[in-house]
């Protein structure tokens, strides 16, 4: 139990406090005792941490050249600076190859026919080839049993200035229909 107890003798505050410590001596032990302890578990607790943001560092570091923090930083700014310029290449280079795309040779419509009843077989053909807007050529080639003869026809936004027959305006039909 803690008690004050001061004594008349003579040396002023300091004896007095010297003999209360004497006096509750057990008690100043006991509270010196309780403080260590408890610098030790913050001890312990930033010596935990302390490893912890040491293991992050040596991960940052690891195979790098650069002795200190600062120019690790540096350094993956110019990289992050550098990517961002070569993903905007590459942006600019896929808008580019879309618009590439919509120009280009999509859909083909294919159909063969017998353009003599009653003599050969299937040998004549039209191919119609788009792109996405429709517009493209039809090619014919009609297969006699003497002679074969080719045609090409412009075609703009699915249809042609020149007379097409059934056969190319259904190979023209099929491109568009696969476009769908």
């Amino acid at each position: 139990m803690l008690t004050l107890r001061f004594s008349g003798r003579r040396g002023g505050t300091r004896g007095m406090a010297n003999d209360w410590i004497l006096a509750n001596l057990d008690a100043v032990v006991a509270l010196i005792f309780g403080l260590l302890f408890l610098l030790l578990i913050v001890f312990i607790i930033q010596s935990v941490r302390l490893r912890k943001v040491q293991k992050r560092y040596r991960m940052l570091m690891k195979g790098l050249k650069q002795a200190n923090l600062e120019e690790v930083l540096f350094t993956y700014a110019d990289d992050v600076r550098a990517m961002r310029e070569t993903v905007r290449g590459v942006i600019a280079t896929q808008e580019q190859q879309a618009q590439d795309l919509q120009i280009s040779c999509g859909p083909v419509g294919v159909v063969r026919y017998n353009a003599f009843e009653g003599t050969g077989s299937d040998l004549s053909y039209s191919i119609a080839v788009l792109n996405r807007d429709a517009d493209g050529v039809v090619f014919t080639s009609i297969f006699g049993r003497e002679e074969s003869r080719s045609y090409a026809k412009p075609v703009m936004a699915g249809a042609s200035t020149y007379p097409l027959s059934e056969e190319e305006k259904q190979a023209i039909s099929m491109a568009l229909n696969k476009m769908k």
